[in-house]
């Protein structure tokens, strides 16, 4: 049976606090718990760029002007434990295009419906925080 693999977006969210670059991490508690970065699914007939500043908007309330992004190359694929069903299709896994996004200050107002908490960390924690081992591979590879 064909897999059906879900388009969305990834972000890789930093700032500058105290003139050293720290990194957005989410606390996931909406269908598993742990670390991980801003990311979603595409709606039907949605771009990558329209999903990507509703995805921010949604997850940190944050709108364009307050921010810059970067298109890396770079697509991040996962697979569901079990098939995940959202806006009434039956999803098996995922790939994302991933985005490089610099927020011009630190400030959010988190999403509170999918995550309990976030933090800003260094590069090197948040490599020791990220749950899944292929987020943290491509984290290690994306901000050398």
């Amino acid at each position: 049976m064909k897999k059906r693999i879900r388009k969305g977006i990834s972000a890789i969210i930093f700032t500058k606090i105290s003139g050293k670059k720290k990194y957005l991490l989410l606390k996931r508690k909406m269908y598993w718990t742990g670390w991980e970065w801003l990311k979603g699914g595409r709606k039907k007939h949605e771009g990558e760029l329209k999903c990507l500043y509703r995805e921010i908007k949604e997850e940190t309330n944050k709108n364009p002007d307050e921010y810059g992004i970067k298109k890396t190359k770079y697509l991040f694929s996962f697979m569901y434990n079990k098939p995940f069903v959202h806006d009434f299709q039956l999803w098996d896994g995922a790939i994302n295009r991933i985005y490089l996004v610099e927020f011009y200050n630190s400030k959010i107002k988190l999403d509170n419906d999918e995550h309990s908490s976030y933090k800003w960390t260094a590069r090197k924690e948040a490599l020791k925080k990220i749950t899944w081992s292929d987020q943290r591979k491509v984290f290690n590879t994306l901000t050398k």
